[in-house]
């Protein structure tokens, strides 16, 4: 390819005000996180009989499951005063009902209005349950939608991250977490998922992992001689840990063979698969500059519940390249924060970052969903 051909053959990048403007970030939240379906967590994260509090750009949700296992979302607000009902508790869920800190008013985790102490007038307490949100799961995955009538959820995802099929064979509700931690990085949300999806800086940022997956070393994402979109581990190794040594088993649906697999579903979270890990990297947007990181890991559930059981080796390699990523991450929202940044361009080893833009202004640019 002649140089004039080769410079014709790149893409913009998003512009600064698609990563920094207030403007924008409320568009995306009106347009993409409002009415599309977001992510929250694997199904066990909610055991029947507890709730959690999750933040979906800027409006409080309640994820609860009854004790029979009925799952439902609600917004936290109480219907009394409008107070809110639960603090935020990202990574635990708490037993009981869903009790108002102000006025003691008391809801089942169906929503139901069950108790309004000290109020004396009559009135229908049916009509007066928690308002509710649209909520589904996805081969062991929960997601919500604040829509008021959103499309299927999987309709949502074909539309968007059509290559999820990819994991759809894999029986992901039966893995267990063995940990999870959370960040709070100053960048947009879509600067780390473009992150996520190329490689070229890979043999710069992360040393350690291209030692892992020979192929990040070239730039690449996958590899074109495989046609697909899975990447061999290094020779001799097992896992995707420091030493590619591992003492886990190899989780239950995946093929015995050292290999890993990713996918950012879309818009907020990253699904990477190795032999021994399923790790969740869950993006919670707080402000055009700040997203919220939660990364969990996953495993065969028989090693979950050994004595022994040590994830250390394989949340210390991920925990690495998050932090690796997250420097990089912001640095580069500080630089398109620059009056000087118009956008960038996109090369072909970035295709997977203009995949992703095109995904992003196509979804931003519905009005409704």
């Amino acid at each position: 390819m002649d140089a004039k051909n080769a410079r014709s053959s790149m893409h913009p990048t998003l512009t600064s005000v698609d990563y920094c403007s207030d403007e924008v970030y409320e568009i995306d939240r009106d347009r993409i996180f409002h009415r599309g379906w977001m992510f929250l967590c694997h199904a066990t994260g909610v055991p029947n009989g507890t709730k959690r509090v999750f933040d979906v750009a800027g409006e409080s949700v309640i994820l609860a499951r009854t004790e029979d296992g009925e799952l439902h979302a609600f917004a936290n607000v109480c219907r009394h005063r409008g107070a809110q009902l639960c603090d935020r508790a990202m990574n635990e869920a708490t037993r009981g009902s869903i009790r108002c800190q102000y006025h003691a008013w008391t809801y089942g985790l169906d929503g139901a209005l069950r108790a309004t102490p000290r109020v004396d007038d009559e009135f229908d307490r049916e009509d007066h349950g928690l308002w509710g949100h649209h909520v589904d799961v996805w081969n062991g995955l929960v997601f919500v939608s604040l829509a008021p009538s959103p499309a299927p959820l999987v309709e949502w995802l074909t539309r968007w991250s059509p290559l999820y099929t990819m994991f759809e064979d894999l029986p992901v509700g039966d893995y267990r977490s063995g940990g999870s931690t959370e960040t709070v990085v100053a960048a947009n949300w879509k600067v780390l998922i473009e992150n996520y999806n190329e490689c070229l800086h890979c043999a710069v940022v992360h040393p350690e992992l291209v030692e892992m997956i020979p192929i990040y070393k070239t730039g690449d994402v996958v590899d074109p001689a495989r046609g697909d979109e899975i990447v061999d581990l290094a020779p001799g190794a097992r896992a995707l840990t420091l030493d590619g040594r591992s003492t886990l088993s190899i989780l239950p649906g995946v093929t015995e063979g050292a290999e890993y697999s990713g996918l950012a579903i879309f818009p907020n979270v990253m699904f990477d698969l190795t032999p021994t890990v399923l790790t969740l990297t869950t993006l919670f947007p707080e402000a055009a500059d700040r997203t919220r990181v939660v990364a969990e890991y996953f495993f065969h559930p028989d090693d979950v519940g050994r004595p022994d059981f040590d994830p250390g080796p394989e949340v210390e390699l991920d925990q690495l390249v998050g932090a690796q990523d997250f420097i990089v991450c912001e640095m580069v929202q500080r630089g398109v924060s620059s009056s000087s940044f118009k956008g960038g361009v996109l090369t072909r080893k970035d295709s997977y970052v203009a995949d992703f833009d095109r995904t992003y202004l196509a979804a931003r640019g519905l009005g409704e969903m």
